[in-house]
């Protein structure tokens, strides 16, 4: 019996429950003392399991006299079990599924504040996109110069005039006319009032606003949020 160990514990069953019904194979009928001396158990032990196998169809009770006597059933049962277990699985799982992709439709958001914070997700931002790859940004910079203490080396490193990264800005002309020649080709002004001071930026599936005045930044980790901006973005910026 030692190779089936296990077999109705995988199955919900008690380790009492299971050694219960390998007993009654063995035995082939027992009486409740009859059980409790074969498990080691007392007989309350043995009335607590004895409906999981009861129910499940596993064993069966029967009248001897004035004494009740217990039974295995056919093991050919337990394939029956698995079979309706499969079933019951099979029929709750497209709804699981469909909880667990709208769990995932959800954005995340994170927050992070002070000059470190903003580094941070800076940082994130370059890690996360690959070489060749773009990011889409809305600057409304105050003052562009002062904005540069956040960036980290990284960010300088793929996304400055010679990395690996192609930044698209849409900022107002005072930090356009500032920004590096080599940049400039992915760059477009507005001629309008635009110095809140903040930045959007876009990358592959998340979405981060930077409020410098503040040192807060909101970062949104979702896909569809990602994409739609993306798409507002190059609409836009084509239109400039």
């Amino acid at each position: 019996m030692t190779n089936y160990k296990n077999l109705l514990r995988q199955l919900g069953f008690s380790a009492l429950a299971e050694n219960i019904y390998f007993t009654l194979i063995r035995k082939g009928s027992c009486s409740i003392a009859e059980l409790a001396q074969f498990n080691g158990k007392f007989r309350p032990a043995i009335y607590r399991a004895l409906p999981e196998l009861l129910s499940a169809n596993l064993i069966s009770k029967i009248m001897k006299g004035k004494r009740i006597i217990y039974k295995a059933e056919s093991p050919v049962a337990i394939s029956t079990l698995i079979k309706k277990q499969t079933k019951d699985i099979e029929e709750v799982l497209p709804e699981l599924v469909k909880s667990f992709q709208q769990k995932d439709r959800k954005p995340k958001i994170s927050f992070y504040e002070g000059k470190e914070g903003i580094a941070t997700v800076y940082e994130q931002l370059i890690s996360s996109t690959k070489k060749g790859g773009a990011i889409w940004r809305y600057e409304s910079a105050e003052d562009y110069k002062k904005n540069k203490r956040y960036y980290p080396s990284l960010y300088w490193k793929r996304a400055g005039a010679t990395g690996d990264i192609d930044k698209y800005v849409i900022t107002n002309l005072k930090t356009h006319q500032k920004r590096h020649k080599n940049l400039n080709r992915l760059s477009k002004a507005v001629n309008l009032p635009f110095e809140d001071n903040i930045t959007e930026l876009i990358g592959d599936g998340k979405v981060i606003f930077i409020d410098y005045d503040t040192e807060t930044a909101i970062v949104i980790e979702n896909e569809r949020f990602a994409n739609f901006q993306k798409t507002i973005f190059k609409m836009f910026f084509e239109k400039i």
